[in-house]
Order: structure tokens, then C-alpha cells, then sequence
């Protein structure tokens, strides 16, 4: 039998509503009469998006909204626990699962990728806990790594950063930490999975490894004198709306051993050149420039964390309690997106005017690109969706999160503020 909210507000119910379904079907889940773990979910989430600025502070404000007083002691006890750790783990893979069923996927028309899973991978650093353990006299911010889903937007943590190195620990030596099975996430059997990574990414020889021995492949900027011979020009479709933009596709040898791609591709709107390289050789150049383009999307999500959400530091010092945090941000954030998602299905709710400037973007970027002579890449025109959660949404959900209302009148709500403001 499901177990009772903290509140009975519908729209918080509706909010939750996958998460408990989740935690139904969950492994890591046992009976705890202090806190169950439903409750304790609750106020994980809740805490992230409302703002608050210190867990006492959260409690102190929120805790008369919800029907089951939780001590302080008891609540940062919680987030000491390994079992919950995992359970927190277990229930955002079933929600990024979730999410990939039910979530429109803008890459899903490109029969080139029909056979990848597609993820922007990168590090985000906030601030260190109140309470952090000071090393040499300093606090040192704890660091994440994260993937984000370029097919759904769900994002999920792939670890934190090694807090035995007093300075932010490099992206690829915590990648190499994670090994083949971490990256892969689970994907099937002959599924190949595509990393899109800034350049603190490349190690050549540990990409070789990892295509030769998971099918992970990578795409990034080529760092500035990395020494390469080419080896073959490689033919460029440009009758393929995708490629326009492309003035260079090459196979490359990097280290003598290294067989790879380097691809130059240049802006329509403002003429500037970027190198790419890649280990994967047979997605058309035009794509890989456009996934590459993507990859912002997972800083605008990092923004939408400290800036939106205001997640700006850590809520306790250890390690297992950041790695806690950490999901619950995930979760608040891809909860977000399925509700996001039956609001516009179920309801109508669309951003008009976000839409409406989206549109004029693309057709400034298209007239600049005319009057210079450039080709307008079509891949501009297959791949359109929300780069993070819009602050109206955020602000919308706060408002009515604890109201005895139902979530039609939420959603008339929000259909007023995307016309309007």
C-alpha cells in the first residue's frame, strides 16, 4: 500500500507521483518508522526547489506545510546513509528511464544515431558546506560530474569528484575512475553510447580503450597544437542540408596510434571556424557539429542548479551526503521535465513566448548567415527544444506547490505567464 504524503496538496502529489511509483518497484528501500523513505525523498526534493539556503532553515520555514514533524538531527543523520545513497541512485535511473520512454527525443529522425545513446558529460563545482573539514587552513568546493541525456534532457550524477586531491580533480582522471561500466549506463547490448565533452576530456589512448572494449565513443574541440597526420580527405556530402557549414573532414593519426576524425565547421551566423575531433568515423560531420553545439545544454543546467534552484554549496561535508545532494538535483530536475511534459499533453501549456523568441533568433542567425554568402545548416531546424527548466516554470511550482488547488488551475496559471510575461 502507498504510504501517506507529508502534505495532501494534489499539485505536490501529482509532482511526486513518478518518484513513488519508482520507489514501489525500488531494491534499496527497507522500513524506517523515524523517516520513511518516502518522506525523506520529500523534503530532498522539496528542499531543492525551494530555495533554501541551509537544511535547519528549510525545516524551520516548510516543516508546517507537511503533516510529520522531522527533527533536525534525524534529517542530516539521514543523509549520512549509505542504503539511501543507493536508493536515491536507483530511483533517478528509473526516472532518466522513465523519462527516455515518455519525452519527446529531438535526436530520434537521425538514422545515423539510431543505434546511440547520446550524452553531454562534464564536471560542476559549487561551493563547500558550512561544515567542511578544512585541509591546510582552506575549504575546498566539492566537485561533480555529471551526464545529461541529449535525447531526453534527463540528467544523472556519474560520481563526485576524489576529495584526496586538495585541488579539483581533472576530468579525465575521473573518468578513468569510473571504468567502462559506469560510462556505458547501463546501455544493451549492441548499443554504442556517445560522449560529448569539452577538451578536458581528451586522452586518445584511454578513448581507443574504451571504443575497442564498451563501443564509447567521443566528440570535442580539438585543443590548439595537438600534433596529428592527416590521412585522408574525407568526401563531404553537401547536398545534405546536415553537412552545410562543413568545409573539412579528415582521418587523422594522432601519437602514431590514434586513428581519428578532425572535422572543421564554420558558424552561419558570425563566420567563426571550430575544430572538432572524434573517435566515431562514420556519423555524417554536420551531426556530430550539431551534438557538439548540444553539449551547452548540460551548462545551462549546471546554471539552472546554482542560479534557478540556488544550489550553490554543499549540504554537509561527506562525501556521501554530496553525492545525496547531487541526485536530489537530478531528481527535482527531471521530475520537472516529466511534469513539464503532462502539463503541455494533458493541459496545453506551451512557452508562446519563448517560442516566439527562439523564432527570431533563428531568423537573425539565418539573415546574417544570408548576407554573408553561408549556408544555413537544416540540423538548426530538426533540433529545437528547451536548454533548462525556465524560471517562470520554477517560479510557477514554488507558488503552488503547498495550495489546495487543483493542477488545472496551476496550469492556467503558468498558460497566463509564458503569454504574457
Amino acid at each position: 500500500m502507498p504510504r501517506a504524503l507529508l502534505t495532501d496538496n494534489k499539485i505536490f502529489a501529482a509532482f511526486f507521483k513518478p518518484l513513488f511509483d519508482a520507489l514501489n518497484r525500488a531494491v534499496h528501500t527497507r522500513q524506517c518508522n523515524e523517516l520513511p523513505d518516502q518522506h525523506w525523498l520529500e523534503l530532498g526534493v522539496t528542499r531543492i526547489l525551494m530555495e533554501s539556503a541551509s537544511g535547519r532553515g528549510f525545516l524551520q520555514q516548510y516543516g508546517p506545510h507537511f503533516q510529520s514533524d522531522v527533527s533536525v538531527g534525524l534529517y542530516f543523520e539521514s543523509l549520512k546513509s549509505n542504503r539511501r545513497l543507493l536508493l536515491a541512485n536507483e530511483l533517478n535511473d528509473h526516472i532518466c528511464t522513465q523519462a527516455a520512454k515518455e519525452l519527446n527525443d529531438p535526436l530520434q529522425d537521425f538514422e545515423e544515431l539510431r543505434k546511440f545513446d547520446v550524452y553531454a558529460a562534464d564536471g560542476h563545482w559549487h561551493g563547500a558546506s558550512a561544515h567542511e573539514v578544512r585541509k591546510n587552513e582552506k575549504k575546498w568546493a566539492p566537485g561533480y560530474f555529471y551526464a545529461l541525456n541529449l535525447r531526453s534532457h534527463a540528467i544523472k550524477l556519474l560520481d563526485t569528484a576524489d576529495e584526496v586531491h586538495r585541488k579539483h580533480e581533472h576530468d579525465m582522471r575521473a573518468l578513468k575512475r569510473m571504468g567502462i561500466e559506469t560510462l556505458r549506463q547501463g546501455a544493451k547490448t549492441g548499443r554504442k553510447v556517445l560522449y560529448v565533452y569539452d577538451s578536458a576530456s581528451i586522452d586518445f589512448d584511454e578513448w581507443d580503450w574504451w571504443k575497442s572494449r564498451g563501443g564509447i565513443y567521443f566528440v570535442s574541440r580539438m585543443k590548439d597544437g595537438t600534433a596529428y597526420e592527416c590521412l585522408d580527405e574525407l568526401e563531404i556530402d553537401h547536398e545534405n542540408g546536415l553537412n552545410h557549414g562543413i568545409t573539412s573532414d579528415e582521418k587523422i593519426i594522432v601519437n602514431n596510434q590514434s586513428i581519428l576524425r578532425r572535422i572543421v565547421c564554420v558558424d552561419p551566423q558570425t563566420g567563426k571556424e571550430h575544430i572538432l575531433i572524434t573517435n566515431q568515423l562514420t556519423i555524417s560531420p554536420g551531426l556530430l557539429a550539431q551534438l557538439y553545439r548540444m553539449r551547452w545544454d548540460i551548462e545551462k543546467v549546471f546554471d539552472e542548479f546554482k542560479n534557478t534552484l540556488n544550489e550553490k554549496k554543499a549540504w554537509a561535508g561527506s562525501v556521501r551526503a554530496k553525492k545525496i545532494q547531487a541526485n536530489f538535483l537530478c531528481l527535482a530536475h527531471n521530475l520537472c521535465l516529466l511534469m513539464e511534459h503532462d502539463l503541455e499533453k494533458d493541459y496545453g501549456v506551451s512557452n508562446e513566448a519563448e517560442i516566439r523568441r527562439r523564432q527570431k533568433r533563428f531568423e537573425a542567425m539565418k539573415n546574417a548567415a544570408k548576407e554573408a554568402g553561408r549556408k544555413w545548416s537544416t540540423v538548426y531546424e530538426c533540433v529545437q527544444r528547451y536548454s533548462k527548466r525556465s524560471v517562470k516554470f520554477i517560479r510557477c511550482l514554488r507558488s503552488f506547490f503547498f495550495l489546495e488547488k487543483p493542477l488545472i488551475d496551476m496550469a492556467a496559471h503558468l498558460i497566463r505567464l509564458y503569454a504574457k510575461l
